[in-house]
């Protein structure tokens, strides 16, 4: 007799999906019907505060990100619902949700600034038996893509663990989902894999008969997510990210080999220069780096890493002299899906030659200081792109590559590092 998984499915019930403009009907005539129930649920990091309308009405001002507003009526027959971004007179999303008599709504605002979203949520789910809990997941967070979604016991590892919900999509929420009560390890990772762990948070606690929806937002860095558990018809607790992720850029010239460490976590062991390595997650918070070059210690800055972001320990120099930098990256993926982003890393050994960079002879990234990143700039994708990177008065680009590809949705960072003689590239894609 096979025994029943201890997650069981159900089906998710009263989600509506609300896109910006979106209209939806209403619920239809009568003239005897008891005022709904409608709240707003700020979960866009990128809006600090947002507030909502219904009909003419202001109902529900200033709610910051990771808070609810408290319910306020609206008429059924006058269903129109608008947000806004606090102090602002241009609606981001207008929609009329179906209301019924006496129903309960949660407007779940979501996506990053420029792209807010919206689901409407039905607070009207039933409780489970005593015992259990009942969780649906909704991922929020773009710029992370698919993820998937783990509840497990403490010290339970991954390598065995099923997915509470797998490849949950942006923008869609999963079906109800049974669990014990109880407390609980949350762990997100990228879809299909159980090593690319985007947030690990414990004492996650399911009380008896809890109806709960988790809700997923972006981080800073863009890969990172954040969780709002957002319990039917009560209050937010935000749980969020409380890592970094460090990669190092060994770029020091003679080949020279490369350890190092933040917190206690390796991040790099004897790397060769020149080589960019895979991002590491350590504790966030500040931390001086341990770094060993040729197999001797050298001295490192006292660093802040952010939680929820993304850095770069670049090494740039000769190994007599080595430069330490944490550069903050951005690898928030590009609004426009079938577009990419791309920008510079000056690692020239001198630390003194200002660098440019071009795709296919128009500008990307200027005037980029040695030790230093450009902006992001979106760019379009390419299988045959002809990258340049050049310096000010010099007759020729220090670094010339051609046919080189820019991916769709993805994000890309040219170095450059070496002696300005003989500079070397390194184009590599981010995510």
């Amino acid at each position: 007799m096979t025994t029943p998984h201890p997650l069981r499915r159900r089906t998710a019930l009263g989600l509506i999906a609300l896109p910006a403009a979106l209209a939806l009907p209403g619920c239809g005539g009568g003239t005897d019907r008891r005022r709904a129930q409608v709240r707003l649920v700020n979960a866009s990091p990128g809006y600090a505060s947002l507030e909502l309308r219904i009909g003419d009405e202001l109902k529900q001002a200033a709610v910051p990100y990771g808070e609810r507003a408290a319910y306020a009526e609206a008429d059924p027959d006058k269903p129109e619902v608008t947000v806004f971004a606090t102090g602002s007179p241009t609606a981001l999303l207008r929609f009329s949700p179906a209301l019924g008599n006496d129903r309960w709504l949660s407007v779940l605002a979501y996506g990053p600034a420029g792209a807010l979203r919206a689901l409407a949520l039905d607070d009207n789910r039933g409780e489970p038996d005593a015992g259990r809990a009942v969780l649906r997941v909704v991922n929020g967070a773009f710029d992370a893509g698919a993820l998937d979604v783990y509840l497990t016991a403490e010290s339970e590892g991954l390598d065995t663990a099923v997915a509470l919900q797998a490849g949950a999509a942006y923008g869609a929420a999963g079906d109800w989902q049974t669990v014990a009560s109880g407390t609980w390890r949350l762990r997100i990772t990228a879809a299909g894999s159980k090593t690319d762990v985007r947030l690990d948070v414990r004492g996650i606690e399911l009380a008896s008969r809890a109806i709960t929806t988790l809700v997923l937002s972006s981080s800073p860095g863009g890969v990172l997510v954040d969780a709002l558990l957002l319990a039917q018809r009560g209050a937010v607790v935000a749980r969020a990210n409380a890592q970094a992720r460090v990669r190092v850029a060994a770029l020091l010239t003679d080949s020279a080999a490369v350890s190092a460490s933040v917190g206690g976590v390796d991040i790099a062991t004897g790397v060769g220069s020149p080589a960019v390595g895979e991002y590491v997650r350590v504790a966030a918070g500040v931390a001086t780096p341990a770094i060993r070059v040729n197999g001797a210690t050298i001295s490192a800055p006292l660093l802040a890493f952010e939680a929820g972001r993304d850095y770069t320990l670049l090494l740039a120099g000769t190994p007599a002299a080595p430069r330490v930098v944490r550069l903050l990256d951005d690898n928030a993926l590009p609004r426009d899906s079938a577009r990419a982003r791309l920008r510079l890393v000056n690692a020239l050994a001198d630390g003194a030659t200002v660098a440019a960079l071009t795709l296919d002879f128009a500008p990307v990234g200027g005037s980029v200081a040695g030790d230093a990143a450009s902006e992001p700039a979106t760019v379009d994708a390419t299988a045959t792109g002809r990258i340049a990177v050049t310096a000010p008065g010099a007759a020729a680009p220090l670094f010339v590559a051609t046919e080189q590809v820019l991916r769709a949705g993805a994000v890309h960072t040219v170095f450059v590092a070496g002696r300005s003689d003989a500079a070397l590239g390194i184009l590599r894609r981010d995510r």
